[in-house]
Order: C-alpha cells, then structure tokens, then sequence
C-alpha cells in the first residue's frame, strides 16, 4: 500500500500527530486523534476531545475513509494535547459581590482590561460571545472577541443592560485562551 492515505496513517501512528478522519460523504462529522495501528482491512485511533484529552479508541474498518483532514484544527489539538497540565490548571479568581443596583457593572469592572483569563457572556437570555472585555463604561463595553478555536475574531460592542450572564475562566474559556496565546506566538515566531 503506497497511497497517501497510507502515508498519511503511517505518519500519525510514528508521531502521535493527530488527524481528522471523515467516514460519510457530504457530513460534516468526524474523528480526531492519532492512529495506533492500521493494515487493509481496519484502522484503531486514539481519539483526541476538542480538550485535547485522551477520549477511548475507535476500530473501524479501512474502507469507511472518505476523507483525512490533517489542518490548522488537527494542529490545535496537537497543542491543547501537549499542554495538558496548562489547560487543566484553573487559576483561582475572587470577586466582590455587591448589593448595588448595578452589579452587573461592577462585575464588567473586576474582570474589565486583563488578558489572564476569556470571559464567557450571554447577552439576552441567548447570544453567547467570549473574549476580553475592554473599554467598559457605564452603559457599555468592548469585547475583544477569541473564537472556539482561539481566533481573534476583532470587537463587538455590547450595552451592559444586555449581559444576562457571565462565566469567567471555565475549561472551555481557558481552551480558548492557550489557543488565542499559541495562534499569536506562531503570528510573532
């Protein structure tokens, strides 16, 4: 066997660097991880979560590829899996609780221009946008938005009136975080 699909395996097995494996034409789903070994008849991967975590072993027969993707969310998951031990780390933030009337507000202030953790909103009970929350005023505020695979995804503007809720610094926001921090260190590298 001397196909690309066969370099492609063999490569993956020797260096544990993941791939995207897709079974069905025209679906979007697919597996990720590395391959542990392979021959004509089945492939067993290690599959790799959005987290980088080690999640079970697939055995599937060879001839369900349709398709093998080894792109910029393959090299994603290659960091979060080298950098586990940072991606479980949650660092410890504290927050004063106040009875004012604008409370909202005064969380926006504790978590307003730093760059240490991804916020996570929910703006009117539906939109959910995360990022750094920037140039806060009393009636609204930037949000230097980070997408799901760490992309800059530039600012939106938001009223504070609008936020229905904030998570600071969860698994998904710190995933978020150490991809943005590994997409710009590759921008400066």
């Amino acid at each position: 066997m001397n196909t690309n699909f066969y370099k492609i395996l063999q490569h993956s097995k020797e260096n544990q660097s993941i791939i995207a494996i897709y079974n069905d034409v025209g679906s979007n789903n697919f597996w990720a991880g590395y391959i542990l070994d392979f021959n004509d008849e089945f492939f067993t991967m290690q599959h790799i979560s959005k987290f980088g975590h080690k999640d079970g072993i697939l055995i599937e027969p060879f001839f369900t590829i349709n398709r093998i993707d080894v792109d910029d969310y393959c090299k994603c998951l290659n960091y979060l899996k080298e950098h586990q031990e940072e991606l479980n780390k949650e660092n410890t933030i504290s927050f004063t609780t106040t009875a004012e009337e604008n409370w909202m507000n005064q969380f926006l202030k504790q978590i307003a221009d730093q760059t240490e953790y991804v916020s996570r909103l929910q703006l009117n009970n539906d939109s959910r946008f995360s990022g750094f929350i920037r140039n806060l005023t009393e009636e609204d505020f930037e949000l230097k938005c980070v997408g799901a695979e760490g992309t800059d995804e530039g600012s939106l503007y938001f009223k504070i009136d609008d936020v229905s809720s904030i998570r600071v610094n969860d698994l998904e926001a710190r995933r978020r975080l150490i991809l943005y921090n590994y997409r710009r260190s590759i921008m400066r590298g």
